[in-house]
């Protein structure tokens, strides 16, 4: 059931900005109707009533996670080319971004799974709070640049720690076009992480099993090592009795050790003179 007020004021606009603060939400989230616009003896009375859109739902569940997150911030959310945009500001907004965006991540994960059940054909979804996406896309830009230049001068693989979806595509994006690095991602899950390869030098202490640039299979049986030995069957009517023997290794014959000792033991005196 939608939710309404009804509020009287001097004008008609008064009392529509009387209505949205006893409502607290904005302009575009309500329907507005003019049961009188007042006059020289009356006064402007309206009723505004909340309408019920998957904006305005996202909006009162984010806004429900960021009280039980003991937050004052609230979100805002808009709908741009079939992306919805929460907007997340506050006095304490940056407690909701989290380490390195963990937490707008979590929240944008819950929102997808909230869209999911609301049955919603909306695909993508972006929390951001004080414009920590567009700082970070420009840090890890900086750095995928840097680290290109590193791999092609050490002639080395770079890989990076792991990381989410957005700041992948950050990586492959700023060193789509470049002339001395090619990405690629690795790893599954939440160790998928970016590789940045050198262009057009050979890859130094590149131990990775499996093919390597050359297309050759490099793994570790094919560099040359010796054959092992067939391993030795063992007649154990060929040992003596009465000695000890041990096998070392698979390429070693029976040892024999040194003798064992018998009779009382001899103790060794330290410090006492001999008579």
């Amino acid at each position: 059931m939608n939710k309404f007020v009804e509020v009287k004021a001097s004008t008609v606009d008064l009392a529509v900005a009387n209505a949205l603060e006893q409502l607290g939400v904005s302009r575009d989230r309500v329907q507005v109707e003019v049961l009188s616009k007042g006059g020289l003896f009356s006064r402007a009375q309206v009723r505004v009533t909340i309408v019920e859109t998957i904006l305005t739902k996202v909006e009162d569940f984010v806004n429900g996670i960021l009280e039980r997150m003991m937050l004052v911030s609230r979100a805002t959310v808009t709908s741009e080319n079939g992306t919805l945009n929460i907007e997340i500001t506050g006095e304490d907004s940056g407690t909701a971004i989290g380490y390195r965006g963990e937490s707008l991540d979590a929240i944008q994960y819950l929102v997808l799974t909230f869209l999911n059940q609301e049955k919603s054909d909306i695909k993508k979804v972006v929390v951001d709070s004080e414009n920590y996406r567009e700082k970070r896309k420009e840090t890890l830009t900086a750095l995928a640049l840097r680290l290109a230049e590193k791999a092609h001068r050490t002639c080395r693989r770079i890989e990076l720690e792991p990381m989410n979806p957005f700041e992948r595509r950050v990586i492959h994006s700023a060193l789509v076009d470049s002339e001395i690095a090619d990405t690629v991602s690795e790893g599954e899950d939440i160790a998928r992480h970016v590789v940045i390869i050198p262009k057009g030098v050979e890859l130094k202490g590149d131990r990775r099993r499996g093919n390597n640039r050359s297309g050759k299979n490099n793994t570790r049986r094919d560099r040359d090592q010796k054959p092992r030995k067939e391993k030795k069957e063992v007649n154990y009517d060929d040992i003596p009795d009465g000695n000890v023997y041990s096998l070392l290794s698979e390429d070693d014959d029976f040892v024999k050790p040194a003798p064992i000792k018998t009779g009382p033991p001899k103790f060794k005196s330290f410090g006492g003179k001999k008579r």
